[in-house]
């Protein structure tokens, strides 16, 4: 069973820590935290500050926002997100043939993303969008049905820093290799820190 869209962060790093196949003694090993700490986390005693959150994310190799979450399924958390997203990066919302679409307000057109790249980099609503690039092919991927429902969601906690791992992930699958996300980042060159003795690899099982 997947992790719910509305879990708890003590769920979140449950979920990912067992993805990566780490107990919570080798976590906080890893993130040199107590163990006790990382099971109080889990179980939502207590709270990570925001920096041992962000150690917790980059050991398990996802995202910080992956992680930590939105309280998007609350519909004024939603909005206040919806406001974020304008207020950061530019993205509102207009009226298209009867229709609500949200645009960039400093929209790049597509082909001038990689000749460009020093204008992609110094501007948070352009670096989204050439982020964005990415989420459209894998989100037609897996509309087409290139990419499973466990895949697709395996490269959103993924993307962009750590898609080596989504690629690996599709090696060992017996999967092709051969395709390419416009609006990927220069990806970490190092493995997982994880233990020398092998698991079973548990893409959203939740176990």
């Amino acid at each position: 069973m997947g992790l719910p869209i509305d879990a708890t962060l003590g769920e979140r790093i449950r979920f990912y820590r067992q993805q990566a196949g780490l107990t919570q003694k080798e976590l906080a090993g890893l993130c040199e935290v107590s163990e006790s700490a990382i099971r109080n986390y889990e179980l939502g005693n207590r709270v990570p500050d925001f920096l041992t959150l962000h150690t917790i994310a980059e050991k398990l190799r996802v995202n910080y926002a992956a992680i930590a979450g939105e309280k998007v399924t609350d519909l004024e958390g939603a909005l206040q997100a919806l406001y974020k997203l304008e207020e950061i990066y530019g993205l509102y919302p207009i009226e298209v043939d009867g229709q609500i679409h949200f645009v960039f307000r400093d929209s790049v057109a597509v082909d001038k993303f990689k000749p460009d790249l020093d204008t992609v980099m110094g501007s948070p609503g352009v670096l989204l969008q050439y982020r964005v690039l990415g989420f459209m092919k894998a989100c037609a991927l897996h509309d087409a049905g290139e990419l499973t429902d466990e895949e697709y969601a395996l490269w959103k906690s993924k993307f962009p820093a750590f898609l080596s791992d989504f690629h690996d992930f599709r090696k060992q699958a017996g999967q092709p290799d051969n395709e390419t996300f416009d609006g990927d980042a220069p990806v970490p060159s190092e493995k997982p820190q994880s233990p020398e003795r092998g698991r079973e690899r548990k893409i959203n099982s939740g176990r």
